[in-house]
């Protein structure tokens, strides 16, 4: 698998990120890590806000589902695959730690957690028919649901 780069439809929808909106109070990743963990552990989120306090900025660090995704490509045991709706999945159990996808994601959005010894990405709360949980509960609204590569919301 590595080296081939996938190409998915370009209707995936993924979590747009409007970065003026983010007050950096981080629900986002606590709703993310009790979603997938059934834990608020900021740490286990598999999303990410970024402080630069020099700029007065927050940047929101999450899987874009790309359409050609590098970091399917760059996983050397198939522990990255795409499902029926195009989302980037991870399979823990397949996964050899060697942080080739984390290097190869153009987003910074694969996360590795040195306590657990395993990454972490978004899979827009796969099984969750109500979608991504940091969408549903981001109070400022940075975060929406939007088809890959309109921007627009869903």
């Amino acid at each position: 698998m590595a080296g081939q780069v996938p190409s998915v439809a370009s209707s995936v929808r993924r979590v747009h990120v409007q970065p003026d909106r983010c007050h950096g109070c981080q629900t986002c990743m606590l709703a993310c890590s009790l979603s997938h963990e059934g834990q608020c552990h900021l740490g286990l989120a598999r999303v990410r806000v970024r402080k630069d306090m020099a700029r007065f900025l927050f940047e929101i660090r999450i899987c874009q589902h790309c359409e050609s995704p590098e970091c399917l490509a760059a996983c050397p045991t198939g522990a990255l695959s795409l499902d029926e709706r195009g989302v980037v999945l991870m399979d823990d159990g397949v996964c050899t730690r060697c942080g080739l996808c984390a290097d190869a994601c153009p987003y910074d959005a694969i996360f590795y957690n040195a306590e657990e010894d395993r990454y972490l990405k978004c899979d827009l709360c796969a099984g969750r028919a109500e979608g991504p949980l940091c969408v549903a509960l981001c109070p400022t609204g940075a975060l929406t649901v939007s088809e890959a590569g309109t921007g627009g919301e869903v």
